[in-house]
């Protein structure tokens, strides 16, 4: 389900002539937006429902983004390779972040970018589940490192139960999904197009939910609403970009970054973040997801 890096230049190319550079760029940057996207749900999720946030923050979404794509495509400029992909992400991006959604009220951003670092874990584990893939010692090892690694921040029988973190690692494995088909689409529509029906698929799946949960928001919940939008939007864009030019294992050493930001925003915003067992954690699952995206780059080159 991977597509070919693109080579065809960008408007980066100018001032960034190695693709491998921009491509890291671009990921950093979708990480800043992430971080300031998850702090703005963070704060909506505490007095809202967090369904209904979900479905705020895509219907936001929409209203960042269609207009954008009216003016520069028209409605011509909507029209998709492959509608039937992006629905099938959408069923992974919906369910993941339903989860999610949930999760971060009581979580906070760093342990959530913690966990999150175990994705490249369980789709090495459904490549052999549901693949039928042969994975070697060295990358068991490399798992199995990295599962220690998810049980120190967790800690079963030692620190205290917290529903956020089951509903954190039933969304990774839904969400690490979701991001091995935005690859596979981000080779056949523009970024701009893969974010545009992104939106628009999770729009119309959450809304249910949405309707159910239904709350009047006030004047500075839809200023929150409106943030998220963009800085979802933007954060998906750049990143569908860092997947045209990079194979996703390449730009999985950036994600890392994420728990800086993150611990960064919880302190900044909230006064506190994550204590050290999460920070101890997130430096073994590092170590190990590191390794397996080496050999997933390894073993591609090799394939070509």
């Amino acid at each position: 389900m991977s597509a070919p890096a693109v080579e065809a230049p960008d408007s980066l190319s100018r001032f960034i002539p190695s693709r491998t550079a921009r491509g890291f760029v671009v990921a950093v940057i979708s990480g800043i937006f992430f971080t300031l996207l998850n702090t703005s749900v963070k704060e909506l999720a505490t007095e809202l429902p967090p369904l209904l946030v979900s479905w705020g923050r895509w219907l936001a979404g929409v209203v960042v983004i269609a207009p954008v794509m009216l003016w520069y495509g028209g409605i011509a400029g909507m029209a998709t390779r492959d509608f039937k992909l992006h629905c099938f992400r959408g069923m992974f991006h919906t369910s993941g972040y339903a989860l999610w959604y949930e999760a971060v009220v009581w979580l906070p951003l760093a342990t959530m970018a913690a966990l999150g670092f175990t994705g490249p874990i369980f789709v090495t584990l459904g490549a052999v589940l549901f693949l039928g893939e042969k994975v070697h010692a060295r990358r068991w090892t490399a798992v199995a490192i990295g599962f220690l690694g998810m049980l120190v921040i967790v800690r079963p029988g030692l620190a205290e139960a917290n529903a956020g973190i089951w509903l954190m690692l039933g969304a990774v494995p839904l969400i690490a999904g979701s991001n091995l088909v935005a690859k596979a689409v981000s080779g056949r529509d523009r970024p701009a197009l893969v974010v545009f029906w992104q939106t628009m698929i999770a729009t119309v799946c959450f809304a249910p939910f949405g309707l159910w949960f239904w709350q009047t928001p006030t004047l500075m919940q839809l200023l929150l609403f409106l943030a998220a939008g963009f800085f979802g939007t933007m954060g998906y864009f750049f990143i569908t970009w860092a997947y045209r030019l990079l194979d996703i294992s390449a730009l999985q050493p950036i994600t890392f970054l994420g728990i800086v930001w993150a611990a960064l925003m919880d302190v900044a915003v909230w006064g506190k973040t994550s204590d050290v067992w999460t920070f101890v954690g997130a430096a073994i699952i590092v170590a190990a997801t590191t390794y397996i995206a080496h050999r997933e780059a390894v073993s591609g080159g090799k394939k070509k």
